[in-house]
C-alpha cells in the first residue's frame, strides 16, 4: 500500500539542509569531458557561476547616482579592479567601502550615505569584469555531487583553469535515498496500523508515513555526515533532532489508527 511518495517528501526537504557561506573565484582545472569534483558534496542548484578574466583592459563608464544601487555591468566584476573618480581626469578619487560599496556578484555599484557621493551625482568609473560561460553549451554541472564537466564543443579548452563562484549546501540524502525512505515507510505504515489496508487512501496516514520517510532520511544524513568528517560533525546532531522530531509526529498520528488497549477481563471462578 502507498500511503506517501517521493514528492511529498522532497516538499518538506526543500529548506531542511542549511547553507554554508558563497565560495568565490575557486581555480579550477577542466580537463577532457568527464565529470570532475569541485567540491565533493552538494551546492545550491542553479547557482554555479562558471567565469574567466579574458583581458585585463578596464571598461571606462560614467555614472549618475539617481538612486543609490546603480549596475555598471551584467556580469560579475573583478574585485579591487573598480575605479571611482570625480570625472575622467581622476580629479578626486573616492574610496571603496568608504564612500562606495561594489557587489562583485551582480556587478553594482552602491552608495553609502555616510560617504563623500551625494544623490543625483555623476562620476566617472573603470571596472573590469568576467566573462561568464554558458550552462550546457560550454559545461554541465551534477549539483547533488558537486561535479562539473566541460562541453567538447563549447568555449572552455581542455585544461583551461575556469573561476568557479557557487554556494555549498549540507545535503547528505539523494533521490535514492529518498525513494528507498518511502519505500520502507509505505511498509511500517502498513505492517503498523493498517495490514489488510481497510483504512486506503487516508489523508493522515499519507502524512504520517510521509513524517516516518522523513525520519528515515534524516536518521540516514546523520550518517553519512558522522561517516564522511569522522565523527566530529556537529550537524548530524541536527539531523538526529529533526529525525526525532519527525519520528514524534508520526507516531502521534499513527496512534489514532491503532485500537484502544483493554485491560484484561479478570477471569471468572466456576
Amino acid at each position: 500500500m502507498s500511503y506517501t511518495s517521493t514528492d511529498n517528501v522532497k516538499k518538506y526537504l526543500a529548506d531542511s539542509f542549511p547553507r554554508l557561506n558563497r565560495i568565490r573565484n575557486q581555480p579550477f582545472l577542466l580537463t577532457g569531458s568527464d565529470y570532475l569534483s569541485f567540491f565533493g558534496g552538494a551546492v545550491e542548484e542553479s547557482d554555479l557561476v562558471v567565469k574567466s578574466l579574458q583581458t585585463t583592459d578596464l571598461t571606462r563608464a560614467t555614472v549618475t547616482f539617481s538612486v543609490d544601487r546603480v549596475s555598471l555591468s551584467s556580469l560579475p566584476l573583478v574585485e579591487g579592479s573598480v575605479v571611482v573618480a570625480s570625472d575622467s581626469s581622476l580629479g578626486r578619487i573616492y574610496q571603496s567601502n568608504v564612500d562606495y560599496i561594489i557587489d562583485v556578484s551582480s556587478g553594482d555599484i552602491v552608495r553609502k550615505s555616510t560617504g563623500a557621493l551625494s544623490t543625483g551625482q555623476q562620476v566617472t568609473v573603470w571596472y573590469a569584469s568576467y566573462f561568464v560561460y554558458t550552462l550546457t553549451t560550454d559545461y554541465s554541472v551534477d549539483y547533488d555531487a558537486g561535479e562539473i564537466r566541460r562541453s567538447p564543443a563549447g568555449a572552455i579548452a581542455s585544461d583551461e583553469t575556469v573561476l568557479l563562484d557557487y554556494t555549498p549546501v549540507l545535503k547528505a540524502y539523494n533521490d535514492e535515498v529518498i525513494n528507498a525512505a518511502v519505500l520502507l515507510a509505505n511498509g511500517l505504515v502498513q505492517n503498523e496500523v493498517d495490514p489488510d489496508g481497510s483504512f486506503g487512501a487516508n489523508p493522515a496516514l499519507e502524512t504520517a508515513a510521509t513524517f516516518k520517510a522523513l525520519a528515515i532520511v534524516c536518521q540516514t544524513s546523520a550518517v553519512r555526515d558522522l561517516s564522511q568528517s569522522g565523527g566530529k560533525n556537529r550537524v548530524a546532531s541536527d539531523w538526529m533532532q529533526l529525525a526525532d522530531s519527525f519520528d514524534r509526529k508520526a507516531a502521534d498520528m499513527l496512534s489514532r489508527f491503532r485500537p484502544a488497549f483493554e485491560n484484561p477481563k479478570p477471569p471468572i471462578h466456576g
